[in-house]
């Protein structure tokens, strides 16, 4: 079961993961390529949200075989995800770590064909995103996942991520479609002062709450009281 509440909340998560000021400045040169075709950034939001639906089918499928089990490390992720955006020096080391990852993906998507199939290759760049950002983007795409992962419900996860896909996907269709004074928009409102850390920091604080709820199984006792069963 999908409810309005996780749908809202990983929409959300998937617009604060793209509008963070470490994924902002990357949008304007990543949609450039948008003007040999008009719908190339559709394509690379078609490949994100392809990839992301995916790895939310993976990980409901791994929990599925025990959810019981994997509820516990899920967690402990979501907590571990929280403090890697809470702490500055925790988070400067991760992104130093996860950076040799992404070059391997960077590198394979500057050898795609963007002139002789500029939609594509947008697809297939779409599909390596989630990996090129993920200095980025990890934390807290791996919290979702992991948050979403708790029943092992297959279903379930994959729709989640599919909207998760979309909250990532639209301020990039709004950059690629609305040009620079879009783009400064979001930065004057997300950029400025120390907006930036603050930001990242309350996202961490939200993901370690999430986490100490879950640790005390607290959204079960949420779900309970919403079925009108206590």
């Amino acid at each position: 079961m999908v409810d309005l509440p996780s749908v809202t909340a990983v929409f959300l998560a998937g617009l604060l993961t793209i509008l963070t000021p470490c994924c902002l400045p990357m949008l304007p040169p990543l949609l450039a390529g948008g003007v040999g075709h008009r719908l190339r950034p559709l394509g690379i939001v078609t490949g994100s949200v392809v990839s992301f639906t995916a790895a939310g089918v993976a990980t409901g499928a791994v929990a599925g075989l025990g959810p019981d089990t994997f509820r516990l490390p899920f967690t402990v992720l979501v907590v571990g995800f929280g403090v890697v955006l809470l702490d500055d020096g925790i988070n400067a080391a991760y992104e130093r770590r996860a950076s040799r990852l992404a070059g391997w993906a960077t590198d394979l998507s500057s050898g795609l064909e963007r002139d002789a199939h500029p939609v594509a290759s947008g697809v297939a760049l779409g599909l390596l995103l989630g990996v090129i950002w993920l200095p980025c983007v990890g934390p807290v795409l791996g919290a979702v996942l992991a948050a979403v992962g708790q029943t092992g419900d297959l279903v379930r996860s994959g729709t989640l991520l599919f909207v998760y896909g979309w909250g990532f996907g639209v301020p990039l269709l709004a950059v690629a479609y609305g040009g620079n004074r879009t783009v400064q928009w979001f930065e004057s409102r997300l950029l400025a002062g120390d907006r930036p850390a603050v930001l990242r920091r309350v996202t961490g604080a939200v993901l370690v709450g999430t986490g100490v709820s879950l640790l005390f199984e607290l959204d079960k006792l949420a779900m309970t009281f919403a079925n009108g069963t206590v």
